[in-house]
């Protein structure tokens, strides 16, 4: 009998044992990334009144996945700032898409969504980041289309 348990328990974490080294020679290790430094403006057109409302400026690969998966607009990151000069700095994955979207709504409500079918006065826009990839990149976000994401904007329609 106690033989018995002593070699159910060595079964056990011998099981185990094997199931932990599985699992972690099967584990993805972290995707390489690259430092960017990201600056700019983010304004709005004349008569538009902010009063220093949030803007959430998200970040995205232009381009993600290959062949019949390809898709465009790929998360990346997010902050908040406010209209006007900002800077931030992020660790770009270079291996999981290509290119950079600068993408930013402002808050003009103050209710911490972008735009509801009743209240329609948020204002967004895009920028695709030219000669990227880069350690130091320029992007200066201008907020003219009431209430358009990210995909409204990139890709540009074709005719």
């Amino acid at each position: 009998m106690y033989r018995m348990k002593a070699l159910n328990r060595i079964f056990f974490i011998a099981t185990a044992a094997s199931l932990i080294a599985c699992l972690s020679g099967c584990a993805a290790g972290e995707a390489p990334t690259t430092p960017v430094s990201i600056s700019g403006t983010i304004s709005v057109p004349d008569g538009v009144q902010t009063d220093g409302s949030k803007v959430t400026v998200n970040l995205y690969h232009a381009w993600a996945l290959e062949g019949v998966l390809r898709h465009p607009v790929e998360f990346i990151e997010s902050f908040e700032t406010t209209t006007g000069e900002y800077s931030f700095s992020f660790d770009y994955p270079v291996e999981t898409g290509e290119g950079l979207l600068v993408y930013a709504w402002i808050d003009l409500d103050g209710d911490g969504v972008h735009c509801t079918p009743a209240i329609r006065t948020d204002r967004a826009g895009l920028t695709v980041v030219q000669d990227f990839p880069s350690a130091e990149v320029t992007a200066n976000v201008m907020l003219d289309v009431p209430c358009a994401g990210p995909d409204w904007f990139f890709p540009p329609a074709t005719d």
